[in-house]
C-alpha cells in the first residue's frame, strides 16, 4: 500500500475530515509539513475539502524569512491560499516569561487558532509523526510526567488534528524524494540547546542500539495510555459531574469522597480536578499531584499551595482550586437607619424597626432591644481580636476561636459580616448572635436579617 492510500485510511478510519470540511494546515517548510500539505492537496479534490495554509516566522534565524517565501512560492504551485505572519519569538518569550521552545508553541497556536476561526476552518491539521510521537513520551518522562502524560500527542485533540502520527519521520523523507519535491532544512533542528534535540539527536539513537524498534515501542506505549486515559476522564468526568461545584472563583470538591477513593483513582480525579481551572495543564506534574494529595492527607483542615498557574485550598471537608487564592477586602459600613445595605461580599443586610415580637432569631437574622442597640450601628469584615459572648455562653470567645470551633474555613470567615454597637460586637451574620441585647416584649425591636448570597451563609 503506497503512502498515499495510507494516509487516506487514517482519515477516512479515524474519521478526522468529512466532506465539504475546510482544513487548515499548519506549513513551517520542513519536510514533514510539506509532506502533509502534498498529501492532502491531492486528496481534496476527490474526498473532497478545501485547504488552507498557514506559516508563522518566528524570526529567530536570519534565513527564516527565506522559509516563509518558499511555503508561499510552494502553495501557489499547489494552488492553495496561505496566510503569513511573522512574529517575534525572542520578544514573546521575555514579556511572557515562557522558555523559547514554549513560547514559540503559543505563539503557533494562538496563531492558527486565529487564522482557522478567520477562514471558516474545522479543523487544523498539524505534522506530527511517530518519530515526534515517540520524542514526546521520552520528553515527558524526563520531566516527570504522571502516567496521563504517556499518552502524548492525540490524533485527534480538540481543533487539532494529526493524520501521520502512525508514519514514520523517513517515511515522509523518502516519499518527497520520490515524488521530486523539495523542502527547507531549519538549523535550530540541530541545536543541542533544547531538550528535545537532545532527545533527538543523543538519547533515541542510544535508545536505538538497545532496541533497534524504539521509535515503535513508545508509540505502541503511548496509545496503550492513551485507552488507559480515556477510561479514567470518563471516570472522572462522571464523578466532578455529580460533586464539584463550580464557585465565582473556581471550583471545588468533597475531601471526605476523595478519601475514600484508592490512591489509583484519587490521582485521576484530582488531575481532572485541576483541569477544571487550568486546560491543558502546562507545567503541572505527578510531583504537584503528590503535593495535592499531601495536603489532603496532613492534619491540619486547612492549607494553602502555590501550583503553576493555579491555587489549590482545603477548607476542611472541601478542596478548592482556582487561578489564585481569592481575596476579600477589608470593609466598615455605618448603618444609621432601617433599610437594606448592600455589602462587598455581595450579600444584602436588611434593618427593620418595630414593636411587635416575632419568632425567636433563626440564622439568618437576629433581632434586639432598639433601647440597648440604638442607631448607629456598625457593619464590618472580621478583625484580629474580635470578641463576643456567644448567645448560650457565659463568657467571652475570641472570633478566631469561634471560627475554628465551627469549623469555617478561611474565606467564609472573612466574608461572614461582623454586627456591632458601638465597640461591641453583638452578632456574626448568619451564624451566631451574642447574648445580650435580647428584645424585651412591649418595647421596640430592632431586626437585622442576612439576605445573602454566599452559599455557606445560606445553608447555615
Amino acid at each position: 500500500m503506497s503512502i498515499q492510500e495510507r494516509f487516506e485510511q487514517i482519515l477516512r478510519t479515524n474519521e478526522l475530515v468529512a466532506e465539504g470540511d475546510t482544513l487548515l494546515v499548519a506549513v513551517s517548510g520542513g519536510a514533514d509539513s510539506i509532506a502533509l500539505l502534498t498529501l492532502l492537496s491531492r486528496l481534496a479534490t476527490d474526498f473532497p475539502f478545501a485547504l488552507v495554509a498557514a506559516h508563522l516566522d518566528h524570526q529567530l534565524r536570519s534565513e527564516s524569512s527565506d522559509d516563509a517565501d518558499f511555503v508561499v512560492r510552494y502553495c501557489a504551485e499547489l494552488n492553495i491560499p496561505v496566510v503569513v505572519e511573522r512574529k517575534d519569538v525572542a520578544r514573546f518569550a521575555r514579556e511572557s516569561g515562557a522558555g523559547l521552545e514554549e513560547a514559540g508553541r503559543q505563539a503557533r497556536r494562538q496563531f492558527f487558532e486565529r487564522v482557522a476561526d478567520v477562514n471558516g476552518c474545522s479543523a487544523i491539521v498539524l505534522g506530527h509523526h511517530a518519530d515526534d510521537q515517540a520524542e514526546t513520551v521520552l520528553f515527558r518522562m524526563q520531566r516527570g510526567s504522571g502516567l496521563s502524560g504517556l499518552s502524548a500527542m492525540r490524533m485527534k485533540s480538540g481543533p487539532y488534528i494529526r493524520p501521520l502520527l502512525s508514519l514514520r519521520h523517513s517515511e515522509l523523507r523518502e516519499y518527497l524524494h520520490q515524488e521530486g519535491i523539495d523542502w527547507r532544512e531549519d538549523a535550530s533542528n540541530d541545536d543541542l540547546t533544547f531538550t528535545r534535540n537532545r532527545i533527538r539527536h543523543q538519547l533515541l539513537p542510544q535508545l536505538h542500539q538497545l532496541n533497534p524498534q524504539i521509535v515503535n515501542a513508545l508509540t505502541r506505549l503511548s496509545r496503550q495510555a492513551a485507552d488507559e486515559e480515556d477510561y479514567w476522564a470518563s471516570f472522572s468526568a462522571a464523578f466532578l459531574d455529580q460533586h464539584g461545584h463550580h464557585g465565582d472563583d473556581g471550583f471545588e470538591i468533597p475531601v471526605s469522597l476523595l478519601m475514600a477513593f484508592s490512591r489509583a483513582e484519587r490521582r485521576r480525579v484530582l488531575r481532572a480536578f485541576l483541569r477544571q481551572v487550568k486546560e491543558p495543564l502546562v507545567g503541572i506534574d505527578s510531583g504537584h499531584i503528590e503535593q495535592v494529595e499531601d495536603c489532603l492527607m496532613a492534619a491540619r483542615p486547612q492549607a494553602d499551595l502555590d501550583l503553576p498557574g493555579l491555587w489549590v485550598g482545603r477548607r476542611y471537608d472541601r478542596l478548592l482550586c482556582a487561578a489564585k487564592m481569592p481575596e476579600a477586602a477589608d470593609y466598615e459600613i455605618s448603618i444609621c437607619a432601617p433599610g437594606e445595605y448592600l455589602l462587598p461580599t455581595g450579600a444584602l443586610l436588611r434593618v427593620e424597626s418595630g414593636k411587635q415580637l416575632v419568632d425567636l432569631d433563626d440564622v439568618a437574622s437576629a433581632q434586639f432591644c432598639a433601647e440597648q442597640v440604638p442607631f448607629p450601628i456598625t457593619v464590618r469584615s472580621p478583625r484580629a481580636g474580635d470578641r463576643f459572648q456567644p448567645s448560650g455562653m457565659s463568657g467571652t470567645k475570641l472570633l478566631k476561636d469561634y471560627f475554628v470551633d465551627a469549623k469555617v474555613d478561611r474565606e467564609s470567615r472573612q466574608r461572614t459580616p461582623v454586627v456591632c454597637c458601638g465597640k461591641e460586637v453583638i452578632w456574626l451574620a448568619g451564624r451566631r448572635r451574642c447574648e445580650q441585647f435580647r428584645p424585651v416584649v412591649g418595647k421596640k425591636l430592632l431586626k437585622i436579617t442576612l439576605l445573602g448570597r454566599n452559599r455557606e451563609l445560606n445553608s447555615l
